[in-house]
């Protein structure tokens, strides 16, 4: 088992049209904005770094949050059973799909009051429609 890298920094937003649109301004991309999970999300590229703006988290009825702060670093692992062995789950594990292709996710507790993601990916993003970039 291996973290293999970093997937994104997770935000909870109040107002994710604000959200956007500050991130936009400051030069990043706002990309596959969309209804998940009873909330929005939308994914920021700033540079080499990825944050997925939520107004609501995925495990949200498993804990108190505020309505706005970090949630959780997001990263890939090649074997998440493993990876979750000797770690209190908070949530999942469980597969999602999206605009970044099919996931299989599960969050545990962190130390400072917030959580880690850990995921596998099981398929990757279909293709744009009409064809190759």
């Amino acid at each position: 088992m291996s973290v293999t890298g970093m997937a994104n920094l997770a935000v909870k937003v109040a107002d994710l049209d604000a959200a956007c649109a500050f991130y936009a301004a400051a030069g990043g991309e706002v990309r596959d904005r969309m209804q998940w999970n009873n909330g929005e999300r939308a994914d920021v590229f700033l540079g080499p770094v990825m944050i997925t703006l939520f107004t609501r988290a995925i495990y949200e009825d498993r804990i108190s949050l505020p309505d706005e702060g970090f949630l959780h670093p997001a990263l890939f692992t090649d074997d998440l059973d493993a990876e979750l062995v000797g770690h209190d789950v908070l949530w999942g594990p469980e597969v999602v799909e999206g605009a970044f292709g099919v996931r299989r996710i599960a969050f545990v507790h962190a130390p400072g009051g917030i959580r880690l993601e850990f995921m596998e990916q099981l398929a990757p993003p279909s293709p744009p429609l009409g064809g190759t970039e």
